[in-house]
């Protein structure tokens, strides 16, 4: 009789899906743990791309955290379960301005989103999907409350640090979408002594850092809504004339939908402009 060999990492596979089973408490396990197990297989995971095996990180992102009210604790719970990047999400803490302890998930995980699409109409789209508990054959949908509460948030936000304003090797500002990061990906191997030249770019770093708080400062003193970060899926702020015209759209599609906002309703040509126009 061949005897079983069990995987030295097993143990703490399943200590981990345990944990994350106890915290999530899904109504359907089965179709839960499917989903979980497909967000944690053990590759790189690029945010550049959005194909369909990537995408399950992002609804398992928004089925472990919610569309409520949060902690911090939480999420920082799940981000390490799915071997994110933290230096990613102090960013995204930043942007947010999520200084208490209790967060609220409809605006973190549409910041979050914003890092690894184009544009704000696709960081909606990828909240739509997101955000919908069910895999539906006829669309992805939000509740129109939601949609507006998502869209108005984003729009608000300016993310939209130009090259101009930083340096090139900075790390501030970039035309693409970050990459997902995750631990797994990061070297950590010890740091070797500093040497002058790594001194002299420590200050450097320093200096941009000075110069950052500066200009936050300034933007906040002129009532300005700059983040001081340039994210691709949020990009400028938007109009107050835009958004209003985007929540009259939302709340016709609404009324044809039983309250809520479908993906197909944000792709057909009489949605508005989701994202700022740019008179530059």
């Amino acid at each position: 009789m061949n005897s079983i060999v069990v995987p030295d990492n097993l143990p703490e596979i399943l200590k981990k899906y345990v944990k994350a089973a106890i915290r999530s408490q899904p109504e359907d396990i089965v179709s839960w743990s499917a989903e979980y197990f497909k967000s944690t297989d053990d590759q790189y995971i690029s945010l550049a791309t959005t194909q369909k095996q990537d995408r399950t990180l992002f609804r398992m992102l928004a089925f472990q955290l919610g569309t409520t009210i949060g902690t911090k604790e939480r999420i920082e719970e799940v981000w390490s379960d799915l071997s994110l990047d933290f230096n990613l999400l102090e960013q995204i803490y930043t942007i947010g301005n999520f200084r208490a302890e209790h967060v609220d998930m409809v605006e973190f995980l549409g910041i979050t989103f914003g890092h690894w699409t184009k544009s704000l109409k696709e960081t909606v789209l990828l909240c739509c999907e997101a955000f919908c508990k069910c895999l539906a054959t006829d669309g992805y949908f939000m509740h129109v409350d939601v949609a507006c509460k998502l869209y108005g948030y984003l729009a608000k936000l300016d993310c939209s640090l130009s090259a101009d304003d930083d340096c090139p090797d900075s790390g501030l500002s970039s035309s693409k979408p970050a990459m997902v990061q995750t631990s797994k990906s990061l070297d950590v191997s010890p740091a070797p002594p500093a040497s002058g030249d790594q001194l002299q770019q420590n200050n450097v770093c320093i200096s941009l850092e000075s110069i950052l708080a500066r200009r936050l400062a300034t933007a906040a003193a002129d009532g300005g809504p700059k983040t001081g970060y340039h994210v691709p899926g949020i990009g400028m702020a938007v109009s107050d004339c835009q958004v209003q015209e985007v929540f009259v759209y939302f709340q016709k599609c609404a009324a044809d939908n039983g309250g809520y906002v479908y993906d197909f309703d944000i792709e057909n040509d009489r949605c508005p402009r989701l994202d700022a126009i740019n008179n530059n």
